[in-house]
């Protein structure tokens, strides 16, 4: 207790000086503090399935066709299910749509078609009722559903006796045999129901399914004793005896690959933490370098009660502890605060990026984040206090008395504070690189043409009733009467329909050219696949390069015909026009498409990614139940929401729209982790700038106090304050020098670790390493200017006095 009380005591003596430093460590602790929360939530901890590290996402991979996705067909999931041994349970699930009627409006519903082995795979109870039996989930089996927590509280009022009820999806009676838990986890936490038979998924005919389309993810969890790499070795021999059994089929030739599930769900993020955590470490030894040179200079004026404490028996163990002691209360302060803009940052991150974060995400400081803060706080105060205390241990005596309170430059602790100094510059200019080499990268990105003009536009995303409207026909006919009201509608200045949508991904399909050997199925190239009405390019601004559009010709009967992007027709016809060749579709390469036009590349993909084949097919010749509805306007497009449902609802009242969003937020979405990424950098950047600013001021502040005299002298011998302020300046601008050339060689050594970051910017960028040096030798300029200044006006005869 003593001797927390002489270290409450030392501290307090220097009120100004402690709240300054306890300040520039909390700031970097709470930017810690906050980035490892997010880190904690979205990459380490996302899901909160029962023992996650067993669970296992399949996925397809295909070296010859590009293809590595979770998309597996039903048939080799099949073949899995009957043969494989390393799993204790596998279970299947497919995106689906369902429109619920009755018991208020219509509404579109996010469904899964599951597996009956899906919920206890996961190891998920429902909190009301059962799981789906097997015999429910074989073909021609009853209607049965499980209902999301969130939608049983909205729409049925959370009424127990819900369960053996009826609900009208697609127009028929489905029975409610089960609730869902709250709060069911990504990346199934946007399903509103859950229904079996994932081979009857909506979309797909039952030929396409036998014919091993892949559109379903499974999900599988490890036998107790058996690793990843059993797993994937089991999967390998079970594919190639899957090719010799089905070597016909599509995805004869696709290889299974089990992937960690919480990796495989946060494989994109991972990375782009694993920056931001650099980042945020390196202002946290940027922050602990600058108070540890502030602590170097304090010990300066305390030599002499050292030297007294040392004389009247304080061991060097004792003067160690004391200063660490001193280090840890002070960090432990800072800390606290710490949690509190912790806290704080949270809150901003959430709100600022809540679009681009899972749905349902919720940011909170978690016992994880407060025991990292705690980790890093003891980090904190070793890092700040060991240098000043191994100095302060290291005094003679004798020596320190006879100097009394005098100083200099080149004394005690002098030549460790120039150290700090060099490395604050050195990480700061390895951060100030990478965060303009990550922001630049963002512009050039933003600046990329998607090839299409997203602004002014809005759309919605419509799932028809399939039993209502059963053919193509009737699904095209009435998406083209919704268009018809939509263009009708005052503000309304284009519309058309869209089986999927730029920057978001397409379907994929095998193809062939007529006139050209088709290969087997298996072996046939594939490209992206779109559906789009007549007017769709119009809508979009998509320039056709060659040919023409579709028209209300293009229907069934007439002469079926398709259009090509650039990037296939040139690749498919390098040295003609692509006009009048024919591509070939469908499971025997005998369906028939003209190319009657060529339009631009869209970055389909996204802005960051190559353009991909795409071939794109009027929506009279083939319809489907799901498309989106694109509307243009010369306003707000936000208002085209109520423009699209009243279109939509005065063909059929009960069918719903949803996920409307204008297209300008597509595109902000497509690059929101970008520029998070660049976001974050640059603040991180910015406080590690003013943190070695303000190092560099108080080391040549430090330094001009502690060497008044000597000034004062040469002032008094006849030297100019100009020549002081150069001499003064110079002090500093060593130390830059070095710190910046040792910065700029690591900046370039660790810009190759982002390089899949950037886009269109070269880890060596020239320009980026020269505008970061002229900047922070600027700003360090006038960091050792301000009391290089000062010592120029130093009054010789009051400096000689003091002396």
């Amino acid at each position: 207790m003593s001797q927390l009380r002489l270290t409450l005591r030392s501290l307090l003596k220097t009120p100004g000086f402690m709240l300054g430093a306890i300040l520039t460590i909390a700031v970097a602790i709470g930017a810690n503090t906050t980035l490892f929360s997010v880190f904690d939530t979205l990459v380490l901890n996302p899901v909160s399935f029962t023992n996650p590290s067993s669970l296992v996402a399949i996925w397809v991979v295909n070296t010859n066709l590009n293809f590595n996705a979770p998309a597996v067909s039903w048939p080799r999931y099949e073949w899995m299910t009957a043969h494989t041994r390393s799993f204790s349970s596998l279970a299947n699930s497919s995106f689906e749509t369902f429109t619920l009627t009755g018991n208020g409006d219509a509404e579109q519903l996010n469904a899964l078609r599951v597996t009956a082995s899906f919920l206890p795979t996961l190891g998920v109870t429902p909190a009301l009722g059962r799981n789906f039996t097997r015999e429910e989930d074989m073909p021609n089996g009853p209607r049965v559903c499980v209902l999301s927590h969130d939608l049983w509280q909205t729409r049925f009022g959370g009424r127990n006796t819900i369960v053996g009820e009826n609900v009208l999806l697609n127009g028929e009676p489905w029975e409610v045999i089960g609730v869902l838990p709250p709060h069911f986890s990504n990346p199934f936490s946007q399903a509103q129901v859950l229904a079996p038979r994932v081979f009857e998924v909506s979309g797909l005919t039952k030929v396409q399914v036998e014919n091993a389309a892949g559109y379903s993810q499974p999900i599988a969890r490890l036998k107790p004793g058996v690793s990843l790499r059993q797993a994937e070795a089991e999967l390998v021999a079970l594919g190639r005896d899957y090719q010799a059994a089905f070597s016909t089929r599509l995805d004869a030739n696709n290889i299974t690959q089990p992937h960690d599930f919480v990796a495989a769900l946060t494989g994109n993020l991972r990375p782009t933490f694993y920056t931001l955590l650099g980042a945020v470490a390196f202002v946290l030894l940027i922050a602990c370098a600058n108070v540890a040179s502030l602590f170097l200079g304090r010990l300066t004026v305390r030599h002499k009660e050292i030297a007294i404490r040392q004389s009247l028996g304080a061991t060097r163990r004792a003067i160690i502890f004391q200063f660490l002691g001193e280090s840890l209360v002070f960090s432990i302060i800072a800390g606290t605060l710490g949690v509190l803009l912790a806290l704080w940052g949270i809150s901003a991150i959430q709100s600022t990026f809540s679009t681009q974060l899972p749905p349902n995400t919720v940011l909170t400081l978690n016992w994880r984040a407060l025991v990292f803060t705690l980790g890093v706080t003891l980090a904190c105060s070793l890092l700040v206090g060991f240098a000043p205390a191994w100095q302060a241990s290291k005094g003679h005596v004798v020596e320190v008395l006879k100097e009394g309170s005098r100083g200099s430059t080149s004394g005690r602790g002098g030549r460790s504070r120039a150290v700090l100094i060099v490395v604050e510059v050195a990480l700061s200019v390895v951060l100030l690189v990478g965060s303009a080499l990550l922001l630049l990268s963002f512009l050039r990105l933003q600046r990329t043409p998607p090839g299409f003009n997203p602004h002014g536009l809005a759309t919605a995303f419509v799932g028809l009733n399939p039993t209502r409207y059963p053919t193509n026909a009737q699904q095209a006919q009435f998406f083209d009467h919704v268009i018809e009201r939509l263009r009708a509608t005052p503000g309304v200045t284009a519309a058309s329909a869209s089986l999927g949508l730029p920057l978001g991904g397409n379907p994929q399909a095998p193809y062939g050219v007529a006139g050209r050997v088709v290969p087997p199925l298996p072996q046939r190239p594939i490209a992206f696949l779109a559906i789009v009405s007549d007017d769709y390019f119009r809508t979009m601004n998509i320039a056709i390069r060659e040919g023409r559009g579709f028209t209300p010709d293009d229907r069934e009967g007439a002469a079926a015909v398709c259009m090509l992007n650039q990037t296939l027709a040139k690749r498919l016809f390098p040295n003609e026009s692509a006009l009048g060749k024919v591509i070939l579709r469908g499971p025997n390469a005998d369906i028939k498409q003209e190319v009657v036009g060529v339009i631009a590349d869209v970055k389909s993909n996204g802005l960051n990614s190559p353009v991909p084949d795409e071939i794109y097919y009027p929506m009279r010749q083939l319809g489907r139940p799901g498309m989106s509805i694109v509307a243009g306007t010369n306003g707000d497009p936000a208002a085209l929401q109520s423009a699209i449902k009243a279109a939509v609802t005065s063909i059929d009242n009960d069918q719903p729209i949803s996920t409307f969003t204008t297209l300008d937020a597509n595109v902000a979405q497509s690059l929101g982790v970008q520029r998070i990424v660049a976001s974050l950098t640059a603040i991180f950047a910015g406080l590690a700038l003013a943190l070695a600013a303000l190092g560099l001021y108080s080391v040549v502040a430090y330094t001009v106090a502690q060497r008044t005299g000597e000034i004062g002298i040469r002032m008094a011998l006849g030297a100019q304050p100009r020549q002081i302020v150069v001499r003064e300046l110079g002090t500093g601008m060593r130390l830059v020098a070095i710190g910046v050339a040792c910065g700029l060689v690591c900046a370039a050594a660790a810009a190759r670790l982002i390089q899949t970051l950037l886009f269109d910017v070269t880890p060596l960028d020239p320009a980026v390493y020269g505008s970061v040096s002229a900047m922070f030798v600027g700003i360090a300029a006038l960091a050792c200017l301000i009391p290089s200044m000062r010592a120029s006006r130093v009054d010789p005869l009051q400096a000689l006095r003091a002396e």
